[in-house]
């Protein structure tokens, strides 16, 4: 019994021992994510507040007079925003409060969502 035991024993540890070292690659793989959407290849998100100045449907922008955006360094200004879907426009108003993220793409900063301020 005792001779069918280490048998057991000697494999279970050489199994052991293989899938450590595999478990050991699998360390590597944190290399994989740089080519696979990797935080550094996804864009920073602004947060803002603001108060809609006008809007341009034809554009597909939105003009907004916003406080300071401290991600990427902004002060308070107005300016005028591409959105990411024009459906956004649909449910604004001049006047209107809104909270806001903001991304920067090639083209300028994007909305990628707006709603009223509560």
């Amino acid at each position: 019994m005792a001779g069918v035991l280490g048998m057991v024993l000697s494999g279970t540890l050489a199994l052991a021992d293989d899938m450590g070292g595999g478990m050991g690659d699998m360390n590597g793989m944190s290399n994989m994510s740089s080519g696979m959407g990797s935080s550094s290849s996804s864009p920073a998100v602004g947060h803002g507040k603001g108060v809609v100045k006008s809007l341009d449907t034809k554009a597909g922008t939105v003009t907004i007079t916003h406080g300071p955006i401290k991600e990427f360094g902004w002060k308070g200004m107005t300016m005028a925003f591409s959105v990411k879907h024009r459906s956004f426009l649909s449910s604004l108003k001049k006047g209107e409060q809104v909270q806001f993220d903001v991304i920067q793409d090639n083209n300028g900063p994007v909305i990628t969502k707006i709603e009223e301020r509560p």
